[in-house]
């Protein structure tokens, strides 16, 4: 087989488990160096990344041995929440109740009452999945913009634009023209989280690169990253989950 080029492989792979059958998604990727599976931060759709050269019988070898891998993943990952009446969704990492208000303007209201934290959301119950996203973009829109201009502040450096985005490979990236990405899902984390993300993101502007230096600007800024750090490895996957279509 050329060089570069994957080989031909079906759309699916079928795993079975004590019984069960298990459909994977194969996607082949010239650039991939192994075998990985995972599961679909959106949808929990079980994926397989194949590498160039791999014939189906090596593919679902490689899957069968993993299926009980895969199987407590499934067990374990968090159902998803549509942004729906009733759904309990976190901003700022507190707990928030979404509640449809069925008249004509469509707003979305937060209430502070003794029971919780309501986000009101007004107008057609069918456009409420869409106007709880925009709410949840422009919060946070507003507190990376602050947390950036802090940090670039400190390190006397400016970002050319911010920009906000629904990425699941990254959290944020920061281009060579000093635009800086963002996923507009840190509003659900903790605020000391969404700070380390704003740091690590700017410091690139100084070194781009993961650098001692690099990592040296960060912890200037930001001395306590490592926690936010943690916390996305451990946590962020299931951000994903918010928003999401039922299971």
């Amino acid at each position: 087989m050329p060089p570069g080029r994957t080989s031909k492989l079906p759309p699916t792979v079928t795993l079975h488990h004590a019984g069960q059958a298990i459909e994977v998604r194969l996607k082949p990727n010239a650039r991939a160096k192994r075998l990985i599976l995972r599961l679909d931060s959106k949808t929990g759709e079980p994926v397989a990344t194949c590498p160039p050269g791999l014939g189906e019988s090596k593919v679902q070898q490689f899957l069968q041995k993993n299926v009980t891998w895969l199987v407590d993943r499934q067990t374990r990952r968090a159902p998803n929440v549509p942004f729906e009446h009733g759904a309990v969704i976190p901003v700022r990492d507190v707990p928030h109740t979404l509640e449809h208000n069925d008249v004509a303007r469509g707003t979305v209201r937060l209430l502070e009452l003794d029971e919780g934290s309501i986000l009101l959301v007004s107008g057609n119950e069918s456009h409420m999945a869409r106007r709880v996203t925009d709410w949840l973009r422009k919060q946070a829109k507003q507190d990376l913009e602050e947390a950036v201009a802090r940090h670039a502040a400190a390190l006397g450096v400016k970002p050319a634009v911010i920009r906000l985005k629904d990425t699941t490979s990254r959290w944020g990236s920061c281009s060579a023209n000093r635009t800086l990405s963002f996923s507009w899902r840190v509003i659900m984390a903790p605020p000391f989280v969404l700070n380390y993300l704003a740091a690590h993101e700017v410091a690139h502007l100084r070194e781009m690169n993961h650098s001692d230096r690099f990592w040296a600007h960060v912890a200037r800024i930001c001395p306590d990253y490592e926690a936010g750090q943690t916390w996305l490895k451990d946590n962020g996957r299931r951000l994903h989950a918010y928003g999401a279509e039922a299971d």
